[in-house]
């Protein structure tokens, strides 16, 4: 009997690391099936949307590469899987989280965010988080959990032995490609496979999963070149026809040239009921009324201030680069064309004024690749003494910032401020706001509970950043000085419930609303009044500006003649004759090609 024992547990113990092996390849499978299940939960989709074998473990594949690489490097089996899937469990919660606050699923640039984890982003985040606490004390579960799984699992090879260099060679290697961007990788997630669309990246998710979105838009990112079709551009500049002459300006008369790009700043009547509340905007409205403005189309909605910004900056439209969904994180540029740079070339300085982070976003890098002299964040706010109205430093502050920058310049100055008092959440108790005036904000009736404290949060916040506009307008004029004045919102702020339960005046949908842009100037500088109707694309804003300041160059003086043109096309051919060659002319642009192309006609 003892004899059969001990034979038993000698077998026992030569098939114990084998059928436990076997036990955790299973579960490295059943992986892949989990993953795609959350991934069609996160994202509001049947269990079974567009399964299959290919979608499902190309789904998979990302994670489980980085897995082996990680199997390489610990000589452990189970604690690599569970450390992936716990990465890929947060980006599915995240994703899920994003879509519901801005109808669109995590994006390859939110990546970007995981890497520049600072102060700044931990506030804007933990924003949007319901009971931290519980979060908090989640993720210290987690921790221990995976904390044990490494400590008590034993390793399943040798160190430096075959397996493990093989391993660490191959997985390292596969790891390598991907990131370069190559073979086999962009064939695996190729167009044909993924489906991507070009309007964005959620039928993509749809129809391969998160991940093999994620790792589709990584090669394109990593693939993106900046073609020019020169014919479709020598078209639209033959049917445009010489451009508009600049307007000499003696070096004494250069205005000051300040931008304030508003955060979600909109006009409230678009909203159904809105009209018959009082007035949030009369400073905007009043300019309007004067003619000086109107409505923009801007290339985001909800968040993605960037992409405007973008537009502003560079007279450049973001769609002409489809690979680039954040321009600021996927472009690459040591000299970045745009106003800072043209304006410096006229003598002028050049700041920034943005009251959060300068990682935000790649805003620092971005910024001074171009032109920008100075950039002052979130700590020079807090050197000043700022003090924050809700969450985020006031608007009344950044104007304070504008105003002691142009007062200390030598010279003309160009300032771009970003604001950011109106940045969401919306969904929190006032903290830091007049409660009298924020109990006194008018709302249309039929609201709930839940989208009535939403949408008084946004208008409160709204009707101040209108009053730093009259502010700011009314300090230019004493000032003395020549001054331009641009002043827009850069998308619709995310507000689902309001929106659902008011509906918009036109009966459209948030995506399709615009924003209201103001252009003003004084003490000497004029403004040449736009042809046809008020109405423009966010990339027209900066030609309009810089028509003030004098002579532009040639790839301004095209957007300043094809802007109004495309604007008032009719037939479907000339609008995209027009969009063609301005799509060629944008990448011209950044190849530092568009003179060429422009001279040699």
């Amino acid at each position: 009997m003892r004899h059969w024992h001990a034979r038993a547990l000698q077998v026992a113990a030569r098939y114990r690391r084998p059928a436990l092996a076997t036990v955790i390849a299973a579960l490295w499978l059943a992986q892949a099936v989990l993953l795609w299940r959350l991934d069609r939960h996160a994202h509001g989709l049947a269990a079974d949307a567009y399964a299959g074998t290919w979608t499902i473990a190309a789904n998979a594949l990302p994670g489980w590469v980085a897995a082996l690489c990680l199997v390489a490097l610990t000589r452990r089996l189970l604690f690599p899987l569970l450390l992936v899937g716990v990465v890929q469990v947060a980006v599915c919660i995240a994703s899920l989280k994003k879509y519901e606050i801005l109808g669109s699923p995590f994006a390859l640039q939110d990546v970007y965010f995981l890497t520049t984890i600072n102060r700044a982003s931990l506030e804007l985040f933990g924003s949007y988080v319901d009971q931290p606490g519980w979060w908090l004390a989640g993720a210290a579960g987690v921790l221990a959990v995976l904390v044990a799984a490494f400590r008590f699992e034993r390793p399943w090879m040798r160190r430096f032995g075959t397996a493990q260099v093989a391993l660490l060679l191959g997985s390292g290697l596969a790891v390598g490609l991907l990131y370069a961007g190559t073979q086999p990788w962009t064939t695996l997630y190729d167009a044909k496979r993924v489906r991507p669309s070009s309007t964005g990246p959620t039928l993509a998710v749809v129809r391969s999963g998160l991940f093999s979105s994620l790792a589709y838009r990584h090669l394109q990112v990593r693939n993106m070149r900046f073609e020019v079709n020169a014919a479709a551009l020598q078209r639209t500049l033959d049917h445009l026809g010489p451009p508009p002459a600049g307007r000499p300006l003696a070096a004494g008369d250069l205005p000051d040239v300040v931008v304030v790009l508003s955060e979600s700043f909109i006009d409230p009547r678009i909203l159904a009921g809105m009209p018959a509340t009082p007035d949030l905007v009369p400073a905007a409205r009043a300019l309007l009324e004067a003619g000086h403005g109107g409505t923009m189309a801007v290339p985001a909605y909800g968040g993605g201030t960037v992409r405007t910004e973008f537009e502003i900056l560079t007279g450049m439209p973001a769609d002409a680069f489809p690979s680039a969904v954040f321009p600021y994180v996927d472009i690459e540029r040591a000299v970045f064309p745009s106003v800072p740079r043209l304006l410096k070339r006229k003598g002028y300085a050049t700041v920034a004024v943005h009251g959060n982070s300068g990682a935000f976003w790649n805003r620092n890098e971005t910024y001074a690749s171009m032109g920008f002299d100075r950039f002052l964040t979130s700590r020079d706010f807090a050197r000043r003494g700022v003090r924050r109205e809700g969450m985020w430093y006031s608007d009344s502050g950044m104007t304070d910032i504008v105003l002691e920058e142009l007062d200390a310049s030598q010279g003309p100055t160009f300032v771009l401020a970003v604001s950011m008092q109106n940045h969401g959440p919306y969904t929190t108790a006032p903290e830091d706001v007049d409660l009298d005036a924020w109990e006194a904000t008018t709302l249309p009736a039929g609201l709930d509970e839940d989208a009535a404290l939403e949408l008084r949060n946004f208008l409160y916040h709204l009707h101040r950043a209108d009053a730093q506009l009259a502010r700011l307008h009314q300090a230019l004029q004493a000032r003395g000085r020549p001054y331009v004045l641009a002043f827009f919102g850069d998308h619709l702020p995310a507000l689902p419930a309001p929106y659902a339960q008011l509906g918009f005046i036109d009966g459209g949908t948030p995506e399709s609303q615009y924003v209201p842009w103001v252009l003003v100037a004084g003490k000497g500088t004029t403004l040449r009044a736009p042809a046809g109707p008020y109405h423009m694309h966010a990339w027209e804003l900066p030609a309009r500006i810089l028509d003030a300041t004098g002579p532009s160059d040639s790839y301004f003086r095209f957007i300043q003649a094809l802007g109004p043109r495309l604007v008032q096309a009719t037939e479907q051919d000339e609008r995209n004759m027009l969009w063609g060659g301005l799509v060629a002319g944008a990448n011209a642009r950044m190849e530092y090609r568009f003179a060429e192309h422009a001279d040699g006609r």
